[in-house]
């Protein structure tokens, strides 16, 4: 039951990061159309979202221990990517930056890596 109410949670949050995704990109669109809301707070939300959505969904999913290290990886990331979005621009943010785009580059490099791409024989 637990999972039950995990999967659900996991696919509640990942329904409303999509929807402060687009509602990211529709201010984008339309400056003024969410007038009460901060924009470190639209472009912060669809990342947190996501990053807590993955995260609740591991243990439904139950990966083996270097998926889930991955998985946390990339769930890492995007929490941190949405935490440096709300946070003034200074040198910690920058070097923050810096942090999810390395964390970036080793996830995706890991999925290249463990990749098993059959050869084709000539």
């Amino acid at each position: 039951m637990l999972n039950s109410v995990l999967r659900w949670i996991s696919y509640g949050l990942a329904i409303l990061a999509l929807a402060a995704g687009a509602a990211l990109l529709l201010a984008d669109a339309k400056p003024g159309i969410l007038p009460h809301l901060p924009a470190a707070a639209i472009s912060s939300a669809p990342l947190l979202l996501v990053g807590i959505a993955f995260l609740i969904l591991q243990p439904v999913i139950r990966p083996r221990w270097m998926e889930l290290l991955k998985n946390a990886l990339l769930a890492a990331t995007f929490l941190l990517w949405g935490a440096i979005q709300i946070m003034p621009r200074n040198i910690v943010s920058l070097r923050l930056g810096n942090v999810v785009i390395a964390l970036y580059v080793a996830d995706l490099a890991w999925v290249i890596l463990g990749s098993k791409i059959p050869r084709k024989e000539n």
